[in-house]
């Protein structure tokens, strides 16, 4: 080979050592961008947890977010034998026909509430049903046993959202159905 050859050059050896640092250095910032983007996500995730809970004052079933982040509520909302409870009117004919007509009670003593499509900011906790203890709630709760739960779908800000369950773990899900 002689000194003449192009492809052994100096320069030509500099210039392509250039492109493979650029390109490592490319590589780096990619990956870093990917790990910011990454620990924002992380930064605002929301983690909601629905429950239920026995009191001496009464009977509760709650949805609270236990993350971060705000989480976008979808639909959210309180459940007997996993049939979604829409109104009070279908609470009402549940009550009547789980305790009778003679002990029923209505939304006078009951508390529902409806928080589909809110926003539940960190650290936030609601009510989606509650009953004091009289005779007829604790006969109300005693009759239905095991069947009220609740279920619901929740987003981040960034769109990442999660089908949760009373008593089971959030499951990733593309998105919430309205």
């Amino acid at each position: 080979m002689s000194q003449n050859d192009p492809l052994m050059g100096r320069g030509n050896i500099l210039s392509l050592v250039a492109i493979v640092i650029s390109l490592s250095a490319l590589g780096v910032s990619v990956f870093e961008v990917t790990s910011i983007k990454d620990q924002q996500k992380a930064s605002v995730w929301p983690y909601l947890e629905l429950s239920q809970s026995y009191s001496g004052q009464g009977f509760e079933v709650t949805v609270s977010n236990k993350g971060i982040g705000p989480a976008l509520l979808g639909d959210v909302g309180f459940l007997h034998n996993g049939q979604r409870l829409r109104d009070s009117d279908q609470l009402d004919a549940l009550i009547e026909q789980t305790v009778g007509a003679e002990r029923a009670f209505s939304y006078d003593t009951y508390r529902v509430r409806d928080v589909s499509n809110d926003v539940l900011a960190p650290g936030e906790e609601v009510v989606l049903f509650g009953v004091p203890w009289t005779p007829d709630t604790r006969a109300f709760i005693e009759g239905v046993g095991g069947s009220i739960s609740a279920a619901g779908c929740y987003c981040s800000v960034y769109d990442e959202c999660w089908d949760v369950s009373m008593g089971n773990l959030p499951e990733r899900t593309k998105a919430c159905r309205s």
